[in-house]
């Protein structure tokens, strides 16, 4: 699609695709340089879109910017069909956390920019246009400024800012007595099982393959033991789209695995990105059976130790707030999320469905235990006296 001056835009919806323009999507993330930007890595949605892509229900919708040959902009989207109504989302949702762009810095024209990527985007004949999890203070917000933010979706990343430590100990030192006194006793209840152990493995290690399985595992039965649904966990195939996520060691970036052990036995562990100094907590898992010495927390302790030990600049706990995570950062980021109507279905979506219907229907299928539990305590008597005659 011809745009303004020297920018054309070009939308990629095959893997074959993805895989021609490898070497400039990769080039384009080292020109950014964004430590927010790694669910917009041609790792990431490359693997998402191998994984997922051909499911019948996402479909990618890759919008990138060119001057002449050289890749400038790229917005990682995909089209949705679901109850009638096409959404252009952020490629990877439900398991993409921050919604984001990757602009290369440049003498480019910021409208021109917009202006192309915009009308790439109205040419999916989608009904609304959503942007999840924007990043306050990022490229994104800028291109999406005149946007309506959803009501409702003002969120907060949490994240523990490791700049100021230069080794472990310095972030030891400036815990309060409490929270170190209580971090030694978990540390020394938990050893009492096997001395404790830990390890960071990276993939294309014999193990790596099997231990993310586990954590998956360890997740999927703490979701289950306290009532919780995932829809990214129940997705097809998630384990084995994990477990494909490249990292490599010698360069400190990509996926890879915390594993605490005591003894023998695998007691938590942590799937994690490193992305320019930027580790984001992914998924995290422990032995559900030793709950009650936290060994998720003792894990937590020794993967900061050692992203601190290895230069790791931040340590980030996503979004979503939550009083674990207070007590294990010092910063937060603002988040929000966009929405651009394109159809009347979409008005109805954007102001109507996200806003108001969606969250109602959440907030009562919270309470649906409670009523069940209600709803039998009061049938339990006449159940009684029934079973009595």
């Amino acid at each position: 699609m011809p745009g303004k001056g020297n920018l054309n835009s070009r939308v990629l919806a095959t893997l074959e695709e993805i895989d021609a323009i490898a070497d400039a999507w990769r080039a384009l993330e080292a020109d950014c340089a964004d430590p927010y930007g790694y669910f917009q890595t041609y790792d990431w949605c490359r693997n998402w879109v191998a994984t997922f892509g051909d499911d019948g229900v996402h479909a990618p919708y890759i919008v990138t910017v060119w001057d002449g040959d050289l890749l400038v902009a790229l917005w990682p989207r995909m089209v949705v069909q679901a109850a009638g109504i096409r959404r252009l989302e952020t490629l990877g949702v439900p398991h993409t956390q921050y919604c984001s762009i990757l602009v290369r810095p440049g003498p480019f024209n910021h409208g021109d920019l917009v202006r192309v990527l915009r009308a790439a985007l109205r040419q999916s004949g989608c009904d609304v246009i959503l942007s999840r999890a924007v990043l306050a203070g990022s490229t994104l917000e800028a291109v999406l400024g005149d946007k309506p933010v959803i009501k409702g979706s003002a969120n907060v990343a949490s994240m523990l800012d490791l700049s100021d430590f230069e080794h472990a100990e310095d972030y030891v030192e400036q815990l309060g007595k409490l929270q170190k006194r209580n971090r030694n006793r978990r540390r020394n209840h938990l050893a009492r099982l096997g001395a404790l152990s830990f390890e960071v493995v990276w993939p294309g290690d014999k193990n790596f393959d099997r231990l993310v399985e586990r954590c998956v595992q360890m997740k999927r039965r703490w979701l289950t033991e306290t009532g919780r649904l995932s829809a990214g966990f129940a997705m097809r195939s998630y384990d084995d789209f994990l477990a494909a996520l490249p990292g490599r060691r010698d360069g400190m970036n990509g996926a890879c695995l915390s594993v605490l052990r005591s003894g023998d036995r695998v007691v938590a562990l942590e799937l994690g990105f490193l992305h320019l100094g930027h580790y984001y907590a992914y998924v995290g898992g422990f032995d559900w059976d030793l709950r009650h010495l936290s060994p998720g927390k003792v894990q937590m302790d020794s993967t900061v130790a050692w992203l601190i030990e290895h230069g790791a600049q931040r340590y980030d706990l996503l979004i979503n707030p939550a009083e674990y995570k207070a007590s294990w950062t010092n910063s937060t980021v603002a988040v929000s999320s966009r929405a651009e109507a394109l159809t009347w279905r979409g008005r109805f979506y954007a102001s109507t469905w996200l806003p108001s219907l969606r969250p109602a229907l959440k907030q009562f299928h919270g309470r649906i235990p409670a009523l069940i539990d209600r709803t039998v305590s009061l049938l339990r008597p006449a159940a009684c006296l029934l079973l009595y005659v």
